[in-house]
């Protein structure tokens, strides 16, 4: 199914879960999944079964290497949302977002709770916006600024949801050989990650299930102050780059953290291949809020001198997954 609807902001931090464009009207429509095939009249030829029909590939799910190494250096508000889903509720589905130029330029979807991650329901008639939000994003097809935003909604002590209060984190992943995708794999979606390891969501619940991503519960602490950011952590190999902020693009005027994989919490020193730096340093803070280098190259420069350590070069382009 598809709906679509223009959005004002290509970038993080995106828009609440309300503004979804589900409820447009005059929307089309399009689903994962193809519809049972009927029994055939007699003068026409047999229809091919589900289960013969060859799948369709979807083009989000199409990664493939950037097309170009930087971004534009204008921001665009034209870009267009399109809902795919599956008939409930065997698969929530997803969004993805295209360019003018009618690419895929990214994809995002939503935990809504109800699930060990997220207890609590969203309900946009009771005004209960609990969600964790996972939006993928590669403006125009480019390697510059390929990352993922999380944004976890809780409410405040008088339980209202407040813009300010959503706790935000970008994440990027390196070496960033493709683009990511998302693709079905029966209940699961996967999603590869620019590194070219991958990460399954339960279809259903959107919770994550098993690769190189390990996740924890929404903090639901009414106190902001005291609140965790979203609880996901990288379990893989490669380098990745972290920043985190209240209500905030955290791009911006914050302190971002550079790992190789996921050290422990209490290591320390250049063992650890792991530093903090300003994310001034990373991202043009202003206009367009781009990562600042655009190729792996200059970035590994980056890390060796403010760092210490650089891109892993040896070890396999694909993840296998565990499951579970």
């Amino acid at each position: 199914m598809i709906f679509q609807q223009s959005c004002k902001s290509p970038v993080a931090p995106p828009q609440p879960p309300s503004e979804a464009p589900k409820t447009e009207s005059g929307a089309k429509q399009e689903k994962l999944t193809e519809s049972k095939s009927t029994k055939a009249e007699p003068d026409q030829a047999p229809k091919i079964s589900p289960e013969t029909r060859p799948k369709e590939t979807l083009p989000e799910s199409v990664g493939g290497a950037p097309e170009r190494e930087l971004a534009s250096p204008k921001l665009n508000y034209d870009t267009v949302l399109l809902a795919r889903v599956a008939a409930p509720p065997a698969h929530a589905g997803w969004l993805y977002r295209k360019d003018r130029q009618n690419r895929i330029i990214g994809f995002e979807f939503s935990n809504r709770g109800g699930n060990r991650i997220l207890s609590h329901r969203y309900d946009i008639g009771k005004n209960l916006l609990f969600t964790r939000d996972f939006q993928f994003r590669f403006d125009d097809r480019a390697r510059q600024d390929i990352h993922l935003f999380i944004s976890d909604w809780a409410p405040s002590r008088d339980k209202q949801f407040r813009l300010s209060e959503i706790m935000n984190s970008i994440m990027l992943f390196f070496p960033r050989n493709n683009l990511p995708a998302i693709s079905v794999s029966g209940e699961r979606y996967v999603v590869t990650l620019p590194t070219g390891e991958q990460v399954e969501f339960d279809a259903k619940t959107l919770e994550v299930l098993a690769g190189v991503f390990a996740e924890s519960e929404v903090d639901l602490n009414p106190d902001r102050k005291a609140r965790k950011f979203p609880g996901i952590n990288y379990l893989g190999k490669n380098v990745t780059v972290r920043a985190d902020a209240r209500g905030i693009d955290p791009r911006i005027g914050t302190t971002a953290t550079i790992a190789t994989g996921t050290p422990a919490a209490d290591c320390q020193g250049p063992a650890c291949n792991q530093c903090q730096v300003p994310s001034k340093d990373l991202w043009h803070q202003g206009g367009p809020v781009r990562f600042k280098f655009s190729t792996d190259a200059g970035f590994d420069r980056y890390l060796l001198s403010r760092c210490g350590f650089a891109i892993p070069r040896s070890g396999p382009a694909i993840t296998a997954l565990p499951r579970q």
